[in-house]
């Protein structure tokens, strides 16, 4: 039950980064903060280098499994948030 909350937040962080108004400067400027596929894999990268969530197979394995699981679970909810939200850059004035 830890692992899902945590991984829950971890995907949470990755779409306040890719879709929070607050972050627009970033998203304009770096291309990493438009994609939650590419800023997914950070954060769990980050998360399992720092020892938040671990699987218990190393620091470096934990590393990519938790930054793969981030970056897989932040792309299909981004897609299902989009498809039953819509894109808000494609709002009409």
């Amino acid at each position: 039950m830890n692992a899902v909350l945590l991984i829950s937040a971890l995907i949470g962080a990755t779409l306040i980064l890719v879709r929070g108004t607050i972050f627009r400067p970033l998203q304009q400027r770096f291309a990493l903060f438009r994609c939650s596929m590419c800023t997914g894999t950070w954060v769990g990268f980050a998360a399992g280098a720092s020892g938040v969530v671990s699987v218990g197979q190393g620091r470096v394995i934990d590393t990519i499994v938790v930054g793969a699981a981030t970056s897989f679970l932040a792309l299909a909810a981004d897609a299902v948030l989009l498809k039953l939200l819509g894109d808000p850059s494609e709002e009409k004035p």
